[in-house]
């Protein structure tokens, strides 16, 4: 799925690593982290207009975020953005 980060999600994100590491790849453990904490989240980040990420979701991955677009009622990209937001 391709991604599009608002630039202070980003920048919190960077900020976690003390390393230079591909965005996608700290994007993917922060959503691993939501997802394994069942962390929720209160407000809804929207794409930002930055150039977009590749993210590679797994199958049970997908399944899992698959549930909270349902609850939710939102598309992949806003569900991933929240969640990631909500644990960085």
């Amino acid at each position: 799925m391709e991604l599009r980060l608002p630039d202070e999600l980003r920048k919190r994100l960077v900020s976690t690593s003390g390393q230079y590491l591909p965005l996608a790849y700290l994007a993917r453990q922060a959503l691993r982290r939501a997802l394994d904490g069942e962390a929720g989240w209160e407000v809804d980040v929207t794409p930002g207009n930055s150039r977009p990420i590749l993210l590679q979701l797994s199958t049970e991955e997908q399944a899992r975020l698959d549930i909270w677009m349902t609850a939710r009622g939102v598309n992949a990209e806003v569900a991933v953005l929240s969640l990631i937001s909500a644990v960085v």
